[in-house]
C-alpha cells in the first residue's frame, strides 16, 4: 500500500500546473460537456500510464534497478543542460 501512495503523491505533484494542465483548461474553456473532456484526459492519461508500466516491467527483465536509475538520471540530466544551452 505505501508503494501505491508513494507513486500517487509523486505522480499527482508532477503533474499540477504543466502543460497538459493548462491545455485541459484551455479545451474546458471551449466545451460545454466537462465530463466528455474528463473522460478523454482520463482515459489518454492511462493509455499512456500502461505503456510506461509494461515498458518499465520489460526493461526492469533487461537491467537491475540501479543501472535503469542512473541511465534514467543521465539521460534527465543531458535533456536539461540541452534544454538550457538551446535557448
Amino acid at each position: 500500500m505505501k508503494e501505491m501512495w508513494v507513486v500517487f503523491i509523486t505522480m499527482f505533484l508532477s503533474e499540477i500546473a504543466d502543460k497538459t494542465q493548462f491545455a485541459l483548461i484551455s479545451f474546458a474553456t471551449k466545451s460545454s460537456n466537462l465530463f466528455k473532456i474528463w473522460l478523454a484526459a482520463t482515459l489518454a492519461f492511462c493509455v499512456t500510464n500502461l505503456i510506461a508500466v509494461v515498458l518499465g516491467g520489460q526493461i526492469n527483465k533487461c537491467f537491475p534497478p540501479n543501472v535503469v536509475k542512473f541511465l534514467s538520471g543521465t539521460i534527465f540530466i543531458i535533456i536539461g543542460i540541452y534544454t538550457i544551452l538551446s535557448k
